[in-house]
């Protein structure tokens, strides 16, 4: 069975397989919204509490450092993506490159050299109604410049949508239990405030009910990258 996977390194690689893929002329946000069904099925997926490592025998806790913990949820999220991609006949890029955007790609069948970005993001509870929030890549480099290739897999302007699957946990100790699992596009949960003091990272909402009722705090996508474009590092 051939696999739908496509390895970053294999870029150039897959340009034949596009060439000749039939570009159907369903209308580009129907592909969009099958997406966003695909992705919205990751919510289902169970995470457990608690991670170990086994090396010589030992067994050891990781704990709730949230670098280990957000890698944890990466790996998870994406061969569950994987899954339920194939079933649907969609190929895509895994990233393995930790500082290049996205952390996955999709491979659109309508539109040729477009795709979707897919990033993983993870944060905890920091009380009753906020999050410590996440951030969302820079709003510098290939924000700005939208042909460019430097710390992204792809040029943004090749990009159809912007997607997020946001998993908000509980640290309870060492157990870290998830409590929600969303899906957003990136605009849907930023702010207008940067997402760490000391690099050009865009913010996103912190206030838990907003962002579960997805209630953005910019009007459109459009209202986001003007914002953001115009915002000064």
């Amino acid at each position: 069975m051939t696999s739908s996977y496509e390895s970053n390194y294999d870029i150039t690689d897959i340009t034949n397989d596009i060439s000749v893929m039939i570009i159907n002329p369903e209308d580009p946000g129907k592909e969009a919204n099958k997406i966003r069904v695909i992705l919205n099925k990751i919510s289902d997926i169970n995470i457990d509490d608690e991670f170990y490592i086994n090396n010589d025998g030992v067994k050891y806790k990781l704990g709730n450092d949230s670098k280990i913990i957000s890698k944890i949820y990466e790996l998870i999220i994406i061969e569950k993506l994987k899954n339920l991609l194939d079933a649907k006949g969609f190929k895509y890029i895994e990233n393995d490159i930790q500082n290049k955007y996205p952390d996955f790609i999709i491979i659109s069948k309508t539109q040729k050299e477009k795709y979707y970005a897919v990033d993983i993001k993870s944060t905890y509870i920091k009380n009753k109604t906020r999050i410590n929030g996440f951030t969302l890549g820079t709003y510098k480099g290939y924000f700005k410049d939208r042909k460019s290739m430097r710390s992204i897999v792809k040029p943004y302007n090749n990009f159809i949508k912007h997607f997020c699957v946001c998993v908000i946990y509980t640290r309870d100790g060492i157990k870290i239990p998830v409590n929600h699992i969303i899906v957003r596009e990136k605009w849907e949960i930023a702010r207008n405030g940067t997402g760490s003091g000391n690099t050009c990272n865009i913010g996103s909402i912190k206030l838990l009910s907003d962002l579960l009722a997805n209630k953005p705090y910019f009007s459109s996508e459009d209202e986001f990258n003007t914002f953001w474009l115009n915002y000064k590092c």
